[in-house]
């Protein structure tokens, strides 16, 4: 049970992940969108917007209260985790085993784990990409994914205008944890555009996924490129 595995790995042994309803706010091309990371619990999030060097000492940027902070990155390359980073405060920022292992561009998802006894509010700075925004591409394999704008619908496939036109294939497998239940929901499968996602609750079009929240993907064939038409009004 090789995907079993994977995930309860990418748990990483927690009792379960969860995020609140992101609120997005921006001004001009400038973004900001707030996620909030129960206490002492983990949260699967995702970079919704760009910024010059995309490093999270400044994307991800906590206070001298988050001290011990956990960021934890997926490498699909590898098919395994990056060294752990930990938030050293406001002095040290994010301590990484690599400079690069910091660079964390829009799209890419990753754990975080809030070790305060008090729930954490997150807050992403960035430039909005509007227009068709250049590749996220979801690879072959396993990866956490997320949308690279700060925009919130049913995951769907492409084509599908009211979604978020996810580049599924038929079989490929996306795996959301249920903040309620602190577990992954019920796998969704994607079973082609006529008959959309499989899920025991959901319709068709998919998990709705909002901005500053990611999601585990198994991408059965090859990579694709996830592309989201998004304008700043």
């Amino acid at each position: 049970m090789r995907t079993k595995t994977l995930l309860l790995t990418a748990a990483l042994s927690a009792a379960g992940l969860a995020t609140s309803m992101a609120q997005v706010y921006s001004v001009n091309a400038v973004g900001y969108v707030n996620v909030t990371v129960p206490a002492n619990g983990f949260a699967i999030l995702a970079m919704p917007l760009n910024n010059p060097t995309n490093d999270i000492n400044q994307t991800l940027a906590l206070s001298d209260n988050d001290l011990g902070a956990n960021v934890y990155r997926f490498n699909p390359s590898t098919q395994g985790y990056y060294e752990t980073q930990t938030w050293l405060g406001a002095a040290d920022g994010w301590l990484a085993a690599a400079d690069s292992d910091r660079l964390i561009p829009p799209g890419e998802g990753f754990f975080f784990k809030n070790n305060s006894g008090l729930p954490l509010t997150i807050t992403f700075v960035g430039e909005v990409v509007s227009g068709t925004p250049t590749v996220n591409t979801i690879p072959s394999n396993f990866s956490i994914r997320g949308a690279r704008v700060p925009k919130s619908g049913r995951l769907g496939w492409q084509g599908l205008a009211t979604s978020l036109e996810f580049p599924a294939d038929l079989g490929d497998n996306v795996y959301v944890f249920n903040p309620a239940t602190q577990l992954y929901k019920e796998t969704y499968t994607f079973l082609g555009e006529a008959d959309g996602w499989l899920h025991d609750v959901d319709p068709v079009e998919g998990p709705t996924i909002d901005p500053g929240n990611g999601f585990f993907v198994k991408k059965i064939g090859a990579a694709r490129d996830w592309n989201i038409n998004f304008t700043v009004n």
